[in-house]
């Protein structure tokens, strides 16, 4: 690696320090600054590195980054609030699918559990009960146990696993590039990514941990051990609910037979992740918190803007209880589309995940930039498609937000955001001559 490589090395780890230690929410300008630095040397390195010696190296630079994050607090999330609330009533003996926080504040419960004031001040949708599927819950309880010395152990104690988890997630992307003979370099896409470092290891996303046991899950298919790709797929959906958006392109790729016995053996091993907190109410405080997720809360949209501002001129109100349901149930039908298109190889299959997610996330009411580290990983494997590397790096304008105390959304660059990213997509599908993966 050239001298001038170890220099922008260091100035990159600069940069995560900053991000770890010195930022502040809603300083947005000093946020764009760093965040425009490091995607300046993120595409350096990107476009300068293709030798695979260099590029090993370059990857464990990139954990170096990761590491970086070890002992910070969240900055841009407060999701780790909730992450410790629910670890700690699991911890000590209480079913955190079955407490709403705002309701057993200053109860024999939260004393118990060690639930403070200032803990529950931290909780961003505190009258709602916990949407984090089982696996996430059992990692919670890490930070949950190793709170009581302090809320940096536990953040510590969280992001541990997440590090853990891109080692491996890096490790087997490259398998999976070798795996569809595709260029070793292009690792980099994700393992530089500045999002993805900022977002995961950061600020405590436990997207890592999911898209780790996907990546697994599609490695054991591509070598026919799809019985062991079920139990990754059903670990992966007990981390985050997204799988399951993908489990009808195997259809296509598996057959019928064999894809009847991946569904069986993963929602098999879904329901055993479900046994430490199983309760009759479970399901139903579940699906109220997912209910009210796609009624309620609204993010950095685009499709979904649009049609709340006609609902707006039309009916004089925002239409979110409506428009949510539907554009989720168009978002099925659309997916459906695509998945039946024909599929000859594993790549076609990942290229119909990438097109897939896009989907669900034009149509979605919220869309965090951490939601966008999904499409990132997806566009390693499938060529001549980087519109998911653009939108990485535009979404971070959504924080725009976080300048004042109301959560006000800046239209105008969220406008700027989509027009560039659906622009560079419409671009892309134009140049492939593909209006649809196939």
């Amino acid at each position: 690696m050239s001298p001038i490589k170890y220099i922008l090395s260091i100035i990159f780890a600069a940069v995560y320090v900053c991000f770890g230690y010195f930022l502040e929410r809603d300083n947005f300008q000093h946020l764009s600054i760093l965040f425009g630095v490091g995607f300046a040397l993120y595409f350096f390195f990107v476009f300068t590195t293709k030798d695979k010696k260099e590029v090993d190296k370059i990857l464990w630079i990139s954990m170096i980054f990761r590491i970086i994050f070890i002992v910070a607090i969240p900055c841009l999330s407060d999701d780790y609030f909730r992450f410790i609330w629910d670890g700690k009533l699991f911890v000590n003996g209480f079913n955190p699918y079955l407490f709403v926080p705002s309701e057993i504040l200053n109860t024999d419960i939260a004393k118990t559990a060690g639930l403070t004031e200032e803990l529950y001040k931290g909780l961003n949708s505190p009258d709602y009960y916990t949407v984090y599927p089982p696996i996430n819950q059992l990692l919670f309880s890490l930070g949950g146990f190793f709170s009581k010395f302090g809320m940096l152990a536990g953040i510590i104690a969280i992001r541990i696993p997440i590090l853990i988890a891109e080692f491996f997630t890096i490790k087997y992307i490259i398998k999976l590039l070798d795996a569809a003979k595709l260029p070793h370099h292009h690792v980099l896409l994700y393992a530089l990514n500045p999002l993805v470092i900022v977002e995961l290891s950061g600020n405590l996303h436990y997207e890592g941990m999911m898209l780790l046991c996907i990546v697994v899950g599609i490695y054991w298919l591509m070598h026919n051990k799809w019985g062991g790709a079920a139990f990754w797929w059903a670990m992966a959906i007990s981390i985050k609910l997204i799988p399951i958006l993908f489990l009808p392109v195997l259809l296509k790729k598996l057959g019928f037979a064999k894809s009847v016995w991946f569904y069986i053996i993963t929602a098999i091993v879904l329901g055993f992740t479900f046994l430490p907190f199983l309760d009759q109410k479970l399901i139903e405080h579940i699906f109220s918190s997912i209910d009210l997720y796609f009624r309620t809360f609204e993010f950095n949209a685009s499709i979904y803007y649009v049609i709340r501002w006609l609902g707006f001129k039309s009916v004089g109100y925002n239409i979110i209880q409506q428009a949510g349901p539907i554009l989720s149930i168009a978002t099925f039908v659309i997916v459906m589309m695509v998945y039946f298109y024909k599929t000859n190889t594993w790549q076609d299959v990942l290229k119909k995940m990438l097109f897939a997610y896009t989907i669900y996330l034009l149509l979605a009411t919220t869309v965090h930039p951490w939601y966008v580290i999904n499409l990132v990983l997806l566009s390693v494997f499938v060529k001549n498609y980087r519109f998911a590397i653009a939108w990485s790096a535009l979404v971070i304008l959504s924080y725009s937000a976080y300048i004042s105390e109301t959560y006000q959304e800046n239209f105008i660059l969220i406008f700027i955001e989509y027009s560039i990213v659906i622009g560079w997509l419409g671009f892309e599908l134009f140049i492939n001559k593909k209006r649809l993966p196939n």
